[in-house]
């Protein structure tokens, strides 16, 4: 992962420019489809890597957020085959995605995850769900009695959370590199701004209201990337992809944490230092700071992962539940 968290800082030092060309994002591969059966590689995985599809990862539902053990999606044996039924929203590439990743309640009251083919008959797109960033990437799923074979299946079904885990820490792990470099972008155009930018006969960067707040940004974004490069090589050290143990766990929610407050600071401070051409579209600033707010509910919202970092120094009563939830 640290590997990846360098790859994808230098991909984003140019901002969003070329990201989507050289990055995938989550309608691409993760390590949750390691758990995929060999035939199963061969209809989805591999075009996958090769670009030819895309795919979505379906787990939340209009009654199932943060608590990802109250899906109500179902998932019920007939014959061989495996019969879904559920409605999901804010699904992103919902409106795209070849191949979606269901997450649903097995009989027995567990969890797995099912690929789910767009042309399978009951499978149907939403309405397309538009958020604070405009993309048209997020929408709606229904799957009305879908029957999909047994290789369809990611990992074994009614063991847990433990498949669809991957994919969520995998997207916190990603935020390393990406908010750290997309920060640097924004506090190199912010200091020559600064520099450039003249009011009352001198440069905006002499005045202290603009200098502090570029400072203050600008050894947040370090200590970012240093706690992330620390954390990531932790995780590197384990084996994060089966079931983690608390400290890893907590070591995925810090990451997502740490990189996301760190970018919206440093998008914020540049936005203001820019002033009114800061607000347009056209010099992007606007929309990184929309991406860095956005950033701090998909994948787990802030709230739940310092929930997930308390619990694994020993706070917050465990109580009665038996699954972590996810988002």
């Amino acid at each position: 992962m640290r590997a990846s968290m360098y790859l994808q800082e230098e991909v984003f030092l140019r901002g969003f420019g070329g990201q989507q060309w050289i990055l995938g994002w989550t309608d691409g591969p993760s390590p949750m489809v390691e758990a995929a059966t060999d035939r199963a590689v061969e209809e989805f995985v591999k075009p996958l890597m090769r670009a030819e599809i895309t795919t979505a990862f379906a787990l939340t539902e209009p009654e199932a957020g943060s608590d990802a053990t109250n899906i109500q999606t179902v998932a019920r044996r007939s014959g061989s085959d495996w019969v879904i039924t559920g409605h999901k929203h804010l699904i992103t590439n919902a409106p795209f995605a070849e191949v979606v990743q269901v997450v649903a309640r097995t009989e027995d009251g567990k969890f797995g995850v099912f690929l789910v083919p767009a042309e399978t008959s009951g499978f149907a797109r939403g309405p397309v769900q538009q958020t604070m960033l405009g993309d048209g990437q997020t929408g709606e799923l229904r799957f009305e009695e879908c029957r999909v074979p047994p290789y369809m299946t990611l990992g074994e079904p009614s063991v847990g959370l433990g498949v669809p885990m991957r994919w969520i820490n995998w997207t916190r792990a990603r935020r390393a590199g990406m908010c750290v470099g997309l920060a640097r972008h924004c506090l190199d155009r912010a200091l020559a701004h600064a520099k450039e930018r003249r009011a009352f006969g001198k440069p905006i960067g002499s005045y202290e209201q603009v200098a502090m707040p570029i400072s203050d940004a600008y050894r947040h974004t370090y200590a970012a990337r240093a706690a992330c490069d620390r954390l990531l090589a932790e995780i590197d050290a384990s084996d994060p992809w089966e079931r983690p143990d608390a400290a890893t766990q907590a070591n995925f929610s810090a990451i997502k944490l740490i990189a996301e407050e760190c970018l919206l600071e440093a998008s914020d401070v540049t936005l203001q230092v820019f002033g009114g051409l800061g607000l347009l579209r056209s010099t992007g600033i606007e929309l990184i700071f929309r991406v860095a707010r956005n950033l701090r509910i998909p994948g787990g919202t802030t709230e739940m992962q310092n929930r997930t970092i308390a619990r694994s120094l020993g706070l917050l009563a465990m109580g009665e539940e038996t699954e972590e939830p996810l988002a």
